[in-house]
């Protein structure tokens, strides 16, 4: 007691709330047990985690009396979750904790798309990191790649996305992310006019990275410096990362890394991807051998009118020195700026200011001379996402894949799938079927989109389809998919009461059950509303089922797995985590502290008591999430999403990279949808429509 009453008059030693006091060895144990020393022996930081226990144990308590996690009332009740309008403390900072190494993992790949989903950049350190691999990456690269499609698969060919991350991530909810039976061709246009620029490239160039024999990147004249300096792209590279911080030289790195993408792609040794077009007397050989990197558009050159034209203030001490070879250059800006007319011949392109306007005849002249067969490109926005100027199956299609373009159209967003060598359209890798439609079952009445003309082509060197979809669509997909989460989520936690509900059905222990018994079943004991499982048939049982009339429920169980299986008996409490450790996040960083954690585990084993016995030890929790949380509880900060990504649920033959499931990563892992449930629902729910046309996707 007297060491104690010095400290607190001694300015040095002043007793500190977080700091324990322990007073001087007592001889007496009798006395010193009869007196408690509550206020010296315990220390002000346990005295706080104990309140702060308390209180989530209060608001745990209230959630659980109210219902307001429950699956039946989230799935009638599902609204889509506008980004910051959820979170307790407001939304989280533009930035996260997580370290991003090379050389580039899965993991670490969909842990940035997912950061970048949930409106979190990475620290410039590790964005230059990212940025110097992919240039060094992309400067191996010849001008024209080349890659024949796998039996049995199918690529996808992206048009200009322009900085609307919504549209590359409804692609990639729509088709999967990229994998070595899945490759993509995103063609050009990535930045400008739209907000998200800087994300999109991010995810693109480390898709790349990833993976450089499946995902190929083509230039488009919006990666041209005097091009993305005008258009919207340096200032988002400013905003986003400050000019004082390191922004500038930001925008640098992109622009350098810019400048060694590819011209084109050519698939199945016939079918080129470039992003404008061609001219007269351009040839695949010279595209092939030209000095990429040296190119920068001239416009006032090339219409000869004297005007300064999109000329960046940086690019003319290097005009000077190209002048004398842009004739040698002219097809990289015909491969970059060019557009196809419905007039014979070429003509300069007054609305653009540079590049050339061809006729079907030069298509026809280029493809002959080149030995190809057909020319896809992007560059223009069409009103259906696609078009083919010169008539269905002729010449050239163009592909746009950013819907609603800057916000100020209605147009459609698209991308072209094509098969290997000979494929035909019935072919699953080029099947339209939505993912909630059964394999066996007829074919869904055709959308607009699909009756347009010239939607499919079968060609010698692959299938051909276009799939259109609308803004409308982005949100509809996402809340199916998120529904998709949920019910997965349900069975996985229930699967024993389901497994003794079916075998009780199945009275001649035959393994199997005729659907409508199963769909009975299982919708008893997950309490789902009546019209929620027929449309998901299957995604339930999967596109081996086959439109079956029976189901084998053991197959079907076994379909649901969680991503890490030590967690299983945390899974009926994960949301109830999540949204006790987004309410701890009073810093909006996105993150928690391991203590902040353990006082989230404690107040669960105290609601949940024996049911929630792993919860007891929080240390064993961390342990079992991996190296990710654990590198988080080491550096002192633990991701909220990373927490729901190691308690994501896994379904068999579901679209994904490796065994990752596509709607666990992306939009911010539903976590967003889990804070907006636990609110009161407004008077008039939106859950109603969204989930009429959320029930099928594009």
């Amino acid at each position: 007691a007297v060491e104690c009453r010095r400290r607190q008059t001694t300015a040095r030693w002043q007793c500190r709330r977080d700091i324990p006091c322990h007073p001087r060895p007592d001889r007496n144990p009798a006395r010193l047990a009869a007196h408690a020393w509550p206020c010296v022996c315990r220390s002000g930081q346990d005295r706080a985690e104990e309140a702060a226990v308390s209180a989530l144990s209060e608001l745990l308590q209230g959630l659980v009396a109210q219902g307001a996690l429950s699956l039946e009332r989230r799935l009638v009740e599902h609204r889509d979750t506008p980004p910051g309008a959820v979170w307790p403390h407001g939304w989280p900072p533009r930035y996260t904790q997580r370290v991003l190494q090379l050389p580039l993992t899965e993991a670490s790949v969909l842990d940035l798309v997912a950061d970048l989903s949930a409106g979190a950049l990475p620290p410039l350190q590790y964005v230059a990191g990212l940025l110097h691999a992919a240039k060094a990456s992309l400067a191996q690269l010849p001008n024209v790649l080349r890659h024949d499609v796998p039996t049995g698969c199918a690529v996808t060919v992206v048009g200009d996305l322009h900085g609307q991350f919504g549209d590359l991530l409804h692609v990639l909810r729509s088709r999967g992310f990229p994998s070595p039976t899945r490759p993509f061709v995103f063609n050009g246009d990535f930045v400008d006019r739209g907000p998200a620029s800087v994300e999109v490239a991010l995810t693109l160039f480390a898709f790349q990275l990833l993976l450089p024999n499946s995902v190929f990147l083509n230039r488009g004249n919006h990666e041209e410096r005097s091009v993305h300096a005008l258009y919207g792209f340096q200032r988002e590279c400013n905003a986003k990362y400050a000019p004082d911080a390191g922004g500038a030289a930001a925008y640098e790195l992109f622009s350098e890394a810019f400048e060694h993408l590819p011209l084109a792609t050519l698939l199945n040794g016939k079918v080129l991807v470039l992003h404008g077009g061609v001219d007269d007397e351009m040839t695949l050989e010279q595209l092939e051998r030209l000095p990429r990197k040296e190119y920068a558009v001239n416009q006032a050159n090339l219409l000869g009118t004297g005007r300064p034209g999109l000329v960046h203030p940086h690019m003319r001490a290097r005009l000077a020195e190209i002048a004398a070879r842009e004739k040698e250059l002219r097809p990289i800006n015909s491969a970059l700026w060019n557009d196809p007319c419905a007039e014979p011949g070429v003509y300069p392109n007054r609305y653009r200011g540079t590049g050339l306007l061809f006729g079907a005849d030069v298509a026809a002249g280029f493809l002959e001379r080149s030995g190809l067969g057909l020319i896809l490109r992007s560059h223009e926005q069409v009103p259906e996402g696609f078009h083919w100027p010169y008539g269905p199956g002729r010449h050239l299609a163009t592909v746009f894949s950013a819907s609603n373009y800057a916000g100020k159209t209605l147009n459609k967003g698209a991308y072209a799938l094509l098969g290997a060598t000979g494929s035909r359209l019935s072919d699953p890798a080029l099947s339209p079927l939505p993912l909630d439609a059964a394999p066996g079952a007829a074919a869904p009445a055709a959308s607009p989109a699909a009756e347009e003309e010239g939607a499919t082509a079968e060609h010698p060197f692959g299938g051909l389809r276009f799939v259109s979809f609308d803004a409308e669509e982005l949100p509809r997909l996402r809340v199916s998919q998120r529904r998709h989460q949920l019910v997965a989520s349900a069975v996985l936690a229930q699967r024993d009461e389901l497994l003794a509900a079916y075998q009780a059905a199945d009275r001649g222990a035959t393994g199997e059950l005729p659907v409508d018994m199963w769909e009975e079943e299982t919708r008893r004991v997950l309490r789902t509303p009546p019209m929620l499982l027929p449309p998901m048939r299957c995604f339930l049982l999967g596109r081996d089922w086959g439109g079956s009339p029976t189901v084998r429920y053991q197959a079907f169980l076994g379909r649901f797995r969680l991503a890490v299986p030590q967690l299983a008996p945390l899974l009926p409490y994960r949301d109830y985590l999540v949204l006790l450790l987004a309410n701890l996040d009073a810093k909006r960083s996105g993150a928690v502290s391991s203590r902040q954690f353990a006082a989230a585990c404690k107040a669960l084993h105290s609601q949940f008591g024996a049911a929630a016995a792993l919860c007891a030890k929080p240390e064993e929790v961390l342990a079992a999430m991996g190296m990710a949380a654990g590198r988080g509880s080491r550096e002192g900060s633990i991701a909220i999403r990373s927490v729901a990504a190691q308690l994501c649920v896994l379904v068999a033959g579901c679209p994904g990279a490796g065994s990752t499931s596509l709607s666990g990563f992306l939009s911010r892992l539903s976590t967003d949808e889990i804070l907006l449930a636990a609110q009161p629902s407004p008077e008039t729910p939106r859950g109603g429509s969204a989930g009429e046309a959320g029930d099928s996707s594009s």
